[in-house]
């Protein structure tokens, strides 16, 4: 005897057709209660996953730029002073005493100078930052490279700060290099610099565009017993570094005083 002897039920007979009892899928389909617990969790999590994920597409398409730009607004508006360094006073420092003036002044300073150039005592490479980023802050930024940051990082690390170099390896030769984002042109922000300098009642030379494109004025000055030559150049700062979202109107100065 088979184990397992079910025969098919039939409904209706004729002489050729026979047909199967169907009454069994036309009754109602519903799922028992645990099931639809079940159902509806897993209904509830599609829910909020995909909530989640569409504030997160949202947030980054319409907010992230509203975001960054009030970020960049912030640290271009901060209240940072340049506190630029004279280079004609600091022109009769030696490098130790140079470096002590930035300490008395307070100025957190980022030293870039290549150990050659240490070693050998004859100049130095020295970023004064702004008065609100730490040294750890800065060493993280600059490791990035300043064309790689966000212009609202860029705005940050640039606005307040200057760097100095001095090379005494052959003469004399000093210079200052710097953001400028409040002078508006390049013209404006290289007569802030000659008066910022202390360079207005001195011997006005050369001026106009160098071979690089940069704009530049030209000039001497006399101290003590030597007639230094200094030039105040300019560009537009993207021209520098390309950190897209910073101002149109941002310009690149360096200042240089030699003998």
């Amino acid at each position: 005897m088979a184990l397992h002897d079910h025969k098919p039920e039939y409904v209706d007979t004729d002489d050729t057709v026979r047909y199967l009892d169907g009454s069994s899928l036309s009754r109602p389909f519903d799922l028992p209660r645990n099931q639809w617990l079940i159902a509806a969790v897993f209904l509830v999590a599609a829910i909020g996953i995909g909530g989640y994920f569409g504030f997160q597409i949202i947030d980054e398409v319409v907010n992230a730029p509203a975001r960054a730009a009030a970020s960049l607004e912030e640290n271009l508006n901060r209240d940072v002073a340049l506190d630029l360094p004279s280079l004609i006073e600091l022109v009769n420092y030696s490098n130790e005493d140079i470096r002590a003036s930035f300490d008395e002044a307070g100025y957190t300073i980022y030293d870039k100078t290549d150990e050659e150039t240490a070693a050998a005592g004859v100049g130095f490479d020295l970023i004064k930052l702004p008065s609100d980023v730490s040294l750890e802050e800065a060493g993280l930024l600059y490791l990035q490279g300043v064309s790689n940051l966000s212009a609202a990082d860029a705005a940050k690390l640039l606005n307040g700060s200057w760097e100095i170099t001095v090379d005494r390896a052959s003469g004399t030769d000093f210079r200052v290099r710097y953001a400028d984002f409040a002078s508006g042109t390049v013209d404006a922000a290289i007569q802030n610099a000659i008066i910022a300098e202390g360079l207005s009642d001195t011997t006005f030379g050369d001026s106009g565009v160098d071979g690089s494109g940069n704009t530049f004025q030209a000039g001497t000055v006399a101290i003590g017993d030597a007639t230094y030559t200094w030039q105040v150049s300019a560009c537009p700062l993207s021209g520098v570094y390309d950190n897209d979202g910073l101002p149109e109107s941002a310009v690149y100065v360096g200042v240089r005083l030699y003998l």
